[in-house]
C-alpha cells in the first residue's frame, strides 16, 4: 500500500515538473558553494546595505578626528594627563573598530546553517522556473512561489543574480547555469517585469562582434 502511495506521488510530481518545464520561459539549476554564498555576503554588504557601511566608515571617521584633535592640544588637560591619554586611546579604538566592521564581510558559517537546517547547506541545488506571470524556486526544503509584483528586488551582479523575495531573503542565480533560455535573453525580460525593482550593480560584458 506505502508503495502504491509513494508510485502516485512519484508520477504526481514528475507530472508537476514537466507541466512547470513546458510554461517556464527560463530554468535555471544553480548548485550553491560556500564560495558563492560569501561573495553574496560581500554583495549585500557593499551593494545593498551601504546606507550601514558608510554609516560604519563616518562613525569611525568621527572618532578618529575627536582623539586627534585632543592629541593637538597638550596644554588643555581638563581631567588630567592620565585620563585624555585615555579617552583618546578609547576613541582611537572606537574609530578602528568602526571602520573594521565596516569592511569586515560576513563569511559562510557551517555551525550557525546546521542550527537551523540541521545539515551544512552550502550545497543546496535551487531549480528556478520563471514563466510570464512569476517565479517558482524549488529545493529539498520545499516551493517558493512569487509573483513578479510581490518581489523586493532583483539585483545584477557580475557572476550572478540576486532575487530577494523580502528585504533580507534572497536567493542566488548563477549567470551560467541556465538550462531553458539564455541568460542575455532574461536579463532583458526580467527588466520588464521588475521595472523600478530591478537593480543594476555591475556592468555587463559586452559581447563581442565577429
Amino acid at each position: 500500500m506505502k508503495k502504491d502511495k509513494d508510485s502516485i506521488s512519484k508520477v504526481n510530481n514528475e507530472q508537476v515538473t514537466r507541466a512547470r518545464e513546458k510554461e517556464a520561459i527560463f530554468i535555471n539549476h544553480t548548485e550553491l558553494d560556500e564560495a558563492s554564498i560569501n561573495k553574496f555576503y560581500k554583495f549585500y554588504k557593499f551593494r545593498v546595505k551601504r546606507f550601514d557601511f558608510y554609516s560604519f566608515l563616518v562613525c569611525g571617521l568621527i572618532m578618529i578626528i575627536i582623539a586627534i584633535c585632543y592629541l593637538l592640544k597638550w596644554d588643555n588637560y581638563f581631567l588630567g594627563l592620565f585620563w585624555n591619554i585615555l579617552i583618546n586611546i578609547i576613541f582611537i579604538i572606537l574609530g578602528i573598530s568602526f571602520w573594521v566592521s565596516a569592511f569586515k564581510s560576513q563569511k559562510y558559517d557551517r555551525k550557525a546553517m546546521k542550527k537551523i537546517y540541521d545539515e551544512d547547506v552550502c550545497d543546496l541545488k535551487n531549480i528556478y522556473y520563471f514563466n510570464e506571470n512569476g517565479i517558482i524556486i524549488v529545493n529539498k526544503y520545499g516551493e517558493t512561489e512569487r509573483v513578479y509584483s510581490y518581489l523586493e528586488s532583483i539585483y545584477e551582479a557580475k557572476d550572478f543574480y540576486y532575487i530577494f523575495t523580502a528585504k533580507k531573503n534572497a536567493h542566488i542565480v548563477k549567470k551560467d547555469s541556465f538550462v531553458k533560455g539564455t541568460e542575455n535573453d532574461f536579463n532583458t525580460f526580467i527588466k520588464k517585469k521588475l521595472g523600478k525593482n530591478f537593480k543594476k550593480r555591475c556592468i555587463r560584458k559586452k559581447e563581442e562582434v565577429d
